[in-house]
């Protein structure tokens, strides 16, 4: 039987408080990894091979969400290479720099 116990609570109990609102994101990951992933049905007989099949999970959802990012980062990074080399002709060609201007207001 595990319960919460009983008096005042600890110094380092009240100092790793955790609110519950900031645990939802992480608890729903592991949701989705059981249910989309199958990392409820880990049938591994050794500690070793479960922790891999967990670790491969793992790395299979950050895979996921680093692709979904990947588009807006390669977007981002095309517009400053273009603006970069925008800027830099328009010096090759005496003309007045507004992408600097319009950065700095």
């Amino acid at each position: 039987l595990v319960a919460k116990p009983l008096g005042r609570p600890s110094a380092t109990a009240v100092k790793n408080h955790i609110r519950p609102g900031e645990r939802n994101p992480i608890e729903g990951k592991f949701g989705q990894a059981k249910t989309r992933y199958g990392m409820d049905n880990i049938k591994a007989k050794l500690a070793n091979t479960s922790t891999s099949w967990i670790s491969t999970i793992a790395l299979v959802l950050n895979l996921v969400r680093m692709t979904r990012q990947a588009p807006v980062s390669l977007l981002l990074r095309i517009q400053n290479w273009l603006a970069y080399h925008v800027v830099r002709l328009a010096g090759n060609f005496r003309i007045k720099n507004y992408y600097n201007v319009l950065m700095t207001t």
